[in-house]
């Protein structure tokens, strides 16, 4: 199954139409708010990877607003395994990274439309979508398979990440 054929925008449980669009260097003070209020990051390394998100031709940072103030944003990045990389590194191509929804508009949509809106802008630049997630994350793995991901293997190496719990999911969606 495609991405766009398991996502349908009129089911009931979708939500309210939530407006996502591509963030830019305006939308980092919001978003970083968000990163240090929701997540508890640090603000001054979390500043610079949200502005890189935003101005870098190999990232992407799409917003979700309501009423003009952000209440999710979710990034994306071009990734290529350095040269070292060990023999199970994922592979490369565009990752779906970090996504973040105000907890007062979780369950309404804003992940899934976040999520939607990051695959269309990668599916104008390739053929295949990449997301990874620790294996506790149900929430997160059960929207990813609705939205088309197939699991890929739970062995696998990404520079600086480690999960919860000692074990991630890697999987992906491709645009055919």
């Amino acid at each position: 199954m495609t991405w766009f054929a398991a996502y349908k925008p009129d089911r009931p449980s979708a939500g309210p139409s939530v407006p996502v669009r591509r963030g830019g260097l305006d939308d980092v003070p919001g978003c970083l708010e968000l990163a240090v209020t929701v997540l508890g990051l640090n603000p001054v390394t979390w500043a610079d990877s949200l502005r890189d998100s935003a101005t870098d031709a190999d990232r992407m940072l799409h917003v979700a607003e309501d009423e003009g103030r952000i209440i999710g944003y979710g990034r994306s990045a071009l990734y290529t395994p350095p040269a070292d990389a060990p023999d199970n590194a994922a592979p490369a191509g565009w990752y779906l990274l970090g996504l973040v929804v105000d907890p007062a508009y979780r369950r309404r949509g804003v992940g899934r439309a976040l999520t939607v809106a990051r695959m269309a802008s990668i599916f104008e630049r390739a053929e295949a979508v990449w997301y990874f997630a620790r294996a506790r994350n149900q929430a997160s793995l059960d929207l990813h398979t609705e939205l088309g991901f197939v699991e890929v293997t739970r062995d696998f190496w990404f520079p600086e990440l480690t999960f919860e719990g000692g074990v991630g999911v890697l999987a992906r969606a491709e645009l055919r």
